[in-house]
């Protein structure tokens, strides 16, 4: 079965996101897998991020566990019942482990959201988007801002 990597994260865009990758799982038979990164500096905003985007009133532990729930919430959420979904949470640099992710669980496209930018903008601040799409050798859906 074909599994397809879904990166969630706490803003709007994630409902757009999760609706293009369901008509992809439809389409094609994929699993989806929800993905979400955490690292040291999620806090109480990000997990009020989170609370508002899933219609949940969960408290969100931090780390891995949380990245775990709130994917789960969101798949539960936002997605038919005639979508297969898993879900799994990672910590670290966020483009890096979901390259990583690509390979580990197998996964045939990424969708990913972004966010435009200038050249310069890039440069100095580095782009998670483009990192992927230059570094998986799987097709990836951008749903940009």
């Amino acid at each position: 079965m074909p599994r397809a990597l879904v990166v969630v994260e706490p803003e709007p865009r994630v409902k757009e996101l999760l609706d293009v990758a369901s008509d992809f799982a439809r389409g094609s038979g994929a699993q989806l897998l929800l993905f979400h990164v955490t690292d040291t500096f999620d806090g109480n905003a990000v997990r009020e991020q989170m609370r508002d985007l899933t219609g949940i009133d969960h408290n969100y532990r931090s780390g891995i566990e949380g990245a775990e729930e709130f994917a789960t919430d969101l798949g539960e959420e936002l997605l038919a019942d005639d979508v297969d979904f898993a879900v799994e949470g990672a910590f670290g640099e966020t483009a890096q482990r979901i390259v990583a992710a690509v390979e580990e669980f197998d996964c045939t496209h990424v969708f990913l959201t972004g966010r435009r930018r200038s050249p310069t903008g890039k440069a100095v601040f580095g782009d998670t988007a483009q990192e992927v799409l230059l570094s998986v050798d799987v097709p990836v859906t951008l749903v940009m801002e």
